[in-house]
């Protein structure tokens, strides 16, 4: 608990069966793939730079063939300045077949970190498909929490690309240091040994910034905590779809950015309210019509003419 948390009254606290701490509800497109995914994509690429299989992944993500319900990526991901939520739907899909095959035809000491990083991305998209049922099971959910166990157990493999800006700087800091307090030593060294100090010094070095990054970094934030309620919300409430906010961010785009753009941008608030406020007065006034139309009123040629071309001109 939060010694500074403060819990107070509120209006919801006077609502019959309300609990306010069942309001919140767990989402997919700002949890998963527009946070989850979108870091996992961070993780990916350092991980595929290290073992210089980056060139691989961008070429086999522009290869994808075309598949029903499937959108093909026109360039490599990394050339993308802005993924939306469809976007990041769509990596869903393919993103663990495009990463198996970057990282196929390699063996040997290279090759032993790459089981880990397919088990976890593989984890992380099969909890995805399970929370997308519309109907759960006790078995659906113990297969939900088996993925996650398996995500959580296999995620350290990219610890290290998990990097902060203030660990990086502390990272910077001392790597600085090190190489100030060797070029001191360097100095009184024969000049026939230069090569064998510099090669031990970069062993070291490296060896002090995964140590320094194992002990600065974590996975502890706020999108990877909230995994651990889709299990427990589902036995709640049902599903995880239900509670989805495409729905709002599709009328956020009709309501207000299609309004802003047709706008003069002068006074576009007022502008805003009040096209939306007729476009909606008009399709009740539509919907009313068209409702005494269907229970046999008595409507005029006038009125039906009418109600024809408005019909036509608000869609």
């Amino acid at each position: 608990m939060c010694d500074n948390l403060r819990i107070g009254q509120n209006i919801f606290h006077r609502l019959v069966l309300v609990s306010p701490s069942d309001l919140y509800k767990s989402e997919m497109l700002h949890t998963i793939y527009l946070g989850l995914f979108k870091y996992m994509m961070n993780w990916i690429e350092g991980f595929l730079k290290k073992d210089r299989r980056l060139q691989m992944f961008d070429e086999v993500w522009k290869a994808l063939p075309q598949y029903p319900g499937f959108l093909v990526p026109k360039k490599a991901y990394r050339e993308v300045t802005q993924c939306q939520g469809k976007e990041m739907r769509n990596l869903g899909r393919c993103i663990w077949g495009v990463l198996a095959v970057a990282l196929h035809q390699l063996g040997g000491i290279q090759a032993i970190p790459f089981k880990p990083a397919l088990g976890c991305v593989r984890a992380l998209i099969d909890f995805n498909i399970m929370r997308q049922y519309q109907s759960h099971t006790p078995d659906t959910i113990a297969y939900m929490e088996d993925y996650l166990d398996q995500f959580h157990r296999m995620k350290d493999i990219f610890l290290e690309f998990r990097v902060t800006k203030h660990t990086q700087a502390k990272v910077d800091k001392q790597r600085k240091e090190i190489r100030r307090q060797r070029a001191l030593i360097r100095e009184e060294v024969a000049p026939s040994q230069p090569r064998q100090i510099c090669d031990h010094d970069r062993d070291e070095e490296n060896e002090l910034h995964l140590d320094m990054i194992h002990g600065e970094t974590y996975f502890n934030f706020i999108k990877m905590h909230l995994l651990s309620h889709f299990c427990d919300q589902i036995r709640q409430f049902a599903n995880i779809p239900m509670n989805a906010t495409e729905i709002k961010e599709l009328a956020y785009k009709k309501q207000i950015k299609d309004r802003w753009r047709q706008s003069n941008k002068d006074d576009a608030v007022r502008q805003i309210v009040h096209s939306y406020g007729r476009q909606h007065a008009i399709r009740i006034r539509l919907f009313n019509l068209e409702s005494l139309q269907a229970r046999g009123a008595d409507l005029s040629t006038d009125v039906l003419q009418h109600l024809d071309s408005t019909t036509s001109t608000v869609s």
